[in-house]
């Protein structure tokens, strides 16, 4: 062998030894794999260890306005990245009245960004056609539909004329409980009041327990007579959103046993209140609940619950109303939207922190006055990652977020284990009585029913202002009970379009 092949041939060698070592010397994580993907599956669990083998950015767009809207989103954003240091998540913080053309915008200009789209009920109508089909990924069993009420789900599900699921928009991540009620537990728990009031009425002053509106109203005659604050109760009557709002609620308790609006009810169980009750799908075509028996019977009712407050002629209680006249301390009750709660018990701003407890309406085990107004998230289907943002929104309503959230900001779960570990929270142990309301079965056979409200196209543009200012004229003393029904009822069956 000449010395110039001897010389390459030990080259070669040491070359094939120092490969052989760095081989040997590289964790498991930095040797290449055929199976390896910089991006996780759609059904990849979440992993309990830092995973940089995923990478990406995301730009989620918020509405801002809640008081723990924010803070949770922006806690899980962080949460997500510590777990996975290869994604960058970006918040577009938008506010509530531009929202709506912000997400249009981008969507229609079939823009990238933002990825992840918040989004709220009335806005679904309209969001709904340009936002990604979620449906695989719950076929997939990233998102779980068990673990969703349906009443939280109307509003983003597309039914064919068969009555099956064609498209699935968004998922319900937050829940918003409405209304509740909200009362001083300096006032309740007082011994005496307690003892005097069940001697009277033979039930007890305790707002869990209460059945129905009469119990409701009893115990508000009975605080406003003994002067135990300036108000008794505040109850919605605005004349923006409200009354529409209120009322459906109580019109609900009384639906239920008419069989004119035939709520749907399977094995005892009924779906949560909503809009839906207002429209009921016969031979003949579509027909208007507004007609029946317990519409009457709950505009009665409506006026006695609004009597312990400043008429509407003086001062209509709208949401700012609601949640900032409480704060005040002259008021005993407030029906309000749970999302008020951590602003009452604010100790900078509120005169009752502290001091409050929280109850389903009417409450005790008939809590059907209390309806479910989630807050959804949606992919836009010109992301970059679509499955990176889907990863992201499983993330978001993992039970492990939900009880940091409730611990850390007082956030409320939409799932029904996210509301079970809120629940351990001690600041958060008032949603406990809520958790039935997330656990009713619905059968899919009922979602043309549930559902049919999505296709009046000019409900919220046109029969909802119409309703508001007629029950106003009611509460106003203008005309009565029945004259109101009969002429919403006339009116929308005249102006209603069904698509």
């Amino acid at each position: 062998m000449s010395r110039t092949t001897a010389i390459i041939v030990g080259v070669v060698a040491l070359l094939i030894i120092a490969l052989a070592l760095l081989t040997l010397t590289q964790t498991p994580q930095q040797r290449p794999t055929a199976t390896q993907s910089p991006t996780a599956s759609p059904t990849s669990p979440t992993s309990a260890t830092t995973s940089p083998q995923i990478t990406g950015s995301l730009t989620v767009l918020v509405p801002t306005g809640d008081p723990t809207l924010m803070p949770y989103v922006k806690l899980v954003a962080s949460e997500f990245m510590k777990r996975y240091p290869g994604v960058t998540i970006t918040i577009q913080p938008v506010p509530f009245g531009q929202m709506v053309q912000t997400a249009l915008t981008a969507l229609q200009n079939k823009n990238p960004d933002p990825a992840v789209i918040i989004f709220y009920p009335s806005q679904a109508s309209t969001l709904g056609p340009y936002l990604m089909d979620l449906k695989p990924y719950f076929d997939k069993g990233l998102f779980t539909m068990s673990e969703l009420p349906i009443g939280a789900m109307t509003a983003v599900i597309v039914l064919s004329g068969d009555g099956k699921i064609t498209k699935i928009f968004g998922v319900p991540f937050q829940m918003v409980f409405g209304y509740v009620l909200v009362y001083r537990k300096s006032i309740f728990e007082n011994p005496n009041l307690r003892q005097e009031f069940k001697q009277r009425y033979g039930f007890d002053l305790d707002p869990l327990t209460w059945s129905s509106w009469d119990q409701l109203i009893k115990a508000a005659e009975f605080l406003q007579e003994k002067k135990v604050a300036k108000y008794a109760l505040l109850f919605p009557d605005g004349l923006q959103q409200s009354i529409f709002n209120g009322f459906i609620g109580i019109f609900y308790t009384y639906a239920l046993s008419d069989p004119c609006v035939g709520i749907p009810q399977l094995e005892g169980a009924a779906p949560t209140q909503g809009y839906w009750a207002y429209f009921r799908s016969t031979p003949q075509g579509v027909n208007i609940t507004v007609g029946c028996p317990s519409f009457l019977q709950a505009l009665e009712t409506y006026k006695k619950l609004v009597q312990f407050q400043p008429p509407i002629t003086v001062q209509a209680m709208e949401y700012d109303q609601l949640r900032d006249l409480f704060l005040t301390g002259d008021y005993a009750m407030v029906a309000a939207w749970t999302s008020f709660i951590p602003i009452y018990n604010n100790a900078t701003l509120s005169k009752v922190a502290g001091d409050i407890a929280i109850a389903p309406l009417p409450g005790g085990k008939f809590p059907y006055a209390t309806g479910l107004a989630p807050t959804f998230i949606g992919i836009n289907p010109y992301a970059k990652d679509p499955d990176l943002a889907a990863k992201f929104i499983s993330f978001l309503m993992s039970p492990e977020m939900y009880k940091l959230g409730a611990e850390k900001v007082g956030f409320v779960p939409s799932t029904v284990t996210g509301l079970q570990a809120a629940a351990e929270v001690p600041s958060m142990s008032w949603v406990k009585p809520f958790v039935p309301l997330l656990q009713g079965k619905i059968p899919q056979s009922e979602l043309p029913r549930l559902t049919l409200v999505n296709r009046v196209t000019n409900f919220f543009t046109d029969l909802r202002p119409y309703f508001i200012n007629e029950v106003a004229k009611y509460l106003r003393g203008e005309q009565d009970a029945a004259t109101t029904q009969m002429n919403i009822y006339k009116t929308w069956l005249s102006i209603m379009k069904i698509s």
